[in-house]
């Protein structure tokens, strides 16, 4: 799954806020050219970019935009919610909130929360659903009566996009129509 997150990244400017998923080690490396932080991260390392205090899981890298991720599933997106919010009440329109989240999240009561709130105030966010057609070890067609994640957009009067996740280029192109619009 690292077209995604350099597709998505490759679109995103300085001062752009990213918030990933339970699983968001590629998001952090496409943000920086540096891969040291992560892994010394990982490693335990208080030259980590936690300082060794966040582990694999738990990732913070301020320099590169990265403002957390975390294990529970759906746990961050109504972080990057408030986030764009605040964006918003600061009346900056030049950035731009990216959460990222996977199929299983759109199964939590924050997301659609998170949609209607987004859709409602009008927030400067993209939400990038990685949707691998696994939630835990359950394949979606158990979990959802159609497979396509794009209606809960549509519920929301969001626009939204289903695109092949490993076509780098194509993710690029389509994040940054909606960070554009945005």
């Amino acid at each position: 799954q690292e077209a995604v997150p350099v597709g998505v990244s490759h679109s995103l400017n300085t001062g752009d806020t990213v918030f990933g998923a339970h699983r968001s080690h590629g998001h952090l490396l496409a943000l920086s050219d540096d891969p040291y932080p992560l892994f010394a991260e990982v490693l335990g390392r208080s030259t980590g970019a936690s300082k060794g205090m966040g582990g694999s899981m738990h990732l913070w890298d301020e320099a590169s935009g990265f403002l957390g991720s975390v294990p529970i599933v759906a746990g961050s997106v109504s972080i990057a919610v408030g986030a764009a919010l605040g964006i918003s009440l600061q009346k900056n329109r030049e950035n731009v909130v990216i959460a990222y989240l996977g199929d299983g999240a759109m199964e939590e009561g924050v997301v659609a929360e998170s949609l209607n709130l987004a859709t409602v105030r009008n927030l400067p966010i993209v939400f990038v659903v990685e949707n691998n057609l696994f939630a835990s070890h359950m394949h979606i067609s158990t979990r959802q009566p159609r497979p396509d994640i794009s209606r809960f957009a549509g519920v929301n009067g969001m626009r939204s996009a289903t695109i092949d996740g490993n076509d780098v280029g194509q993710v690029a192109k389509v994040c940054q129509k909606f960070i554009e619009y945005s």
